[in-house]
């Protein structure tokens, strides 16, 4: 299942971004990543609202340790009456904004409500922090693993910064993904991408061949019976410039991706 993160222009409502977006790949968006902040109550007051009846949400929330827990477990019953097919990540990111064993118990105490009610709910860390060495505070794997009974899924964020230069291609979405992919399988825990994407500075050539990496890796696990729960762009101008029609290439890298790997 392939989709993307949204990010709005020119003074667009959240439909008309969608639909922009859908209009620019001729596809529907099968599954969206978007992101909340603090946790609301009802499912109809959150981001993931635009998708209800429509597309699944790949939701990130940002609890604390005083989010009442009587909030999470109305969002997992509104979600569940709403029927919405929904994967709730807790805090993506954590290893720039906690230590390991704050991060845990967060994880732990904000998704026990959630998983109660049936809502899948996950990790999401920088491909980077998954890579650091075991002794190193932010290793996400090593430091900031909550455990494998309570983790419905492992996604990642994953960007080439630094690597695309006029001599030097980035590293295949294979090679850079092998520890956490391997992580994820050993344990039987579906794996996704929750944010990938190049930045319309980079070289072009350069860029549309590790798009087309992310796609031969998905592929490859797909054809190891270890499909990607979910890929999504990240279609944004946040903290750099990866709006997908920066390029037509980009373009048609993720439409030949949704082509193979299609809408489920």
């Amino acid at each position: 299942m392939i989709g993307a993160a949204v990010t709005l222009t020119g003074g667009q409502t959240w439909p008309q971004g969608i639909s922009a977006f859908e209009a620019l790949t001729g596809r529907p968006l099968s599954v969206r990543r978007c992101y909340d902040g603090a946790p609301v109550s009802d499912i109809k007051k959150s981001s993931a609202k635009h998708d209800l009846g429509r597309r699944k949400s790949v939701l990130s929330i940002k609890p604390t340790m005083s989010t009442p827990l009587s909030t999470l477990e109305s969002l997992a019953k509104s979600i569940v009456a709403a029927k919405h097919p929904c994967d709730v990540i807790v805090y993506h990111e954590p290893c720039d904004n906690m230590s390991g064993k704050d991060f845990i118990a967060l994880y732990k105490r904000s998704s026990a409500p959630l998983r109660a009610h049936g809502i899948p709910v996950g990790v999401c860390y920088t491909n980077w922090t998954c890579n650091l060495p075991y002794g190193d505070a932010k290793s996400a794997l090593r430091n900031y693993w909550p455990g494998d009974s309570i983790v419905d899924f492992i996604s990642i964020d994953e960007y080439p910064i630094g690597e695309i230069t006029s001599t030097k291609d980035a590293v295949s979405m294979a090679d850079r993904t092998r520890r956490v992919a391997q992580f994820a399988d050993a344990r039987g825990i579906p794996l996704g991408v929750a944010e990938y994407g190049v930045d319309g500075s980079w070289d072009v050539a350069k860029s549309e061949r590790w798009l087309r990496s992310v796609t031969d890796w998905a592929s490859a696990r797909a054809a190891a019976g270890r499909p990607l729960r979910w890929l999504c762009y990240f279609h944004s101008d946040v903290a750099g410039s990866y709006w997908l029609s920066n390029k037509q290439e980009y373009v048609d890298s993720y439409t030949d991706a949704a082509r193979i790997h299609g809408t489920h």
